[in-house]
């Protein structure tokens, strides 16, 4: 299988990788770079023959490249990690067009409509459906944008346990070490069970939860005014 990779920023670099692993890849970037395992080019030519293209460029772009991209295609398919960028307006120029949204780490991808798993299930990761377009863009800030915001968070753990008097390496690894626990307790328990397992009558634990009221509404704020761009972009 051969796979065409179009923007090759940080998206397409991340998709690049993780495609090579099952097939043959060419990446276009603007700046010919060596890449183990990935042939990289600065014409988006050359990915004329391969079997699936997937286009990580950002809308503007991609928008300004859409009539190439088209003829560059063809007959075949075209999967864009664009955010924005509908299904509507690739059609006016792409014969066969999908979407998908992931994030630099690439371990969940969302996509529509349902045809499109056939073209990126190569991709070694866990995949995720939605139910409609409308629901691919809103993984935009969701899965997309979502890791900056709660990298904000962790940091912010990681300046609370400083202040209280624990270094920065040890903070570090606390604040890694409790945020990936977390995930994996909340997936199998959820959060009454997380609560019930941790939260004792009286005891440390409440004190801090009966406080997180102000940063849970900012975290709703910071990911609807992402979603909410990403609807108009």
């Amino acid at each position: 299988m051969k796979v065409g990779v179009i923007g090759v920023g940080n998206l397409g670099m991340a998709l690049a990788k993780k495609a090579c692993k099952n097939a043959e890849v060419v990446a276009v970037k603007r700046k010919v770079v060596e890449v183990e395992g990935v042939e990289v080019t600065d014409r988006i030519e050359d990915v004329g023959d391969c079997d699936v293209i997937l286009v990580a460029l950002k809308p503007d772009v991609f928008r300004m490249e859409l009539e190439r991209i088209g003829r560059v295609a063809g007959e075949k398919p075209v999967v864009s990690f664009a955010a924005g960028v509908k299904l509507d307006e690739m059609r006016r120029h792409i014969k066969i067009p999908f979407r998908a949204m992931t994030n630099i780490a690439t371990s969940l991808i969302a996509y529509w409509p349902a045809e499109t798993f056939q073209h990126i299930s190569f991709l070694d990761t866990e995949f995720i459906e939605c139910s409609n377009e409308g629901e691919l863009d809103i993984m935009t800030a969701y899965l997309g944008s979502s890791p900056s915001i709660l990298a904000y968070l962790m940091h912010t753990f990681i300046l609370s346990a400083i202040r209280d008097g624990v270094d920065y390496a040890k903070s570090l690894k606390v604040a890694v070490s409790a945020f990936k626990a977390t995930a994996e307790l909340y997936d199998r328990l959820g959060l009454e069970g997380v609560l019930k397992k941790i939260a004792t009558p009286a005891g440390t634990t409440i004190e801090g939860v009966i406080r997180v009221s102000e940063a849970q509404r900012a975290l709703i704020e910071a990911l609807s005014a992402t979603s909410s761009k990403a609807r108009v972009i």
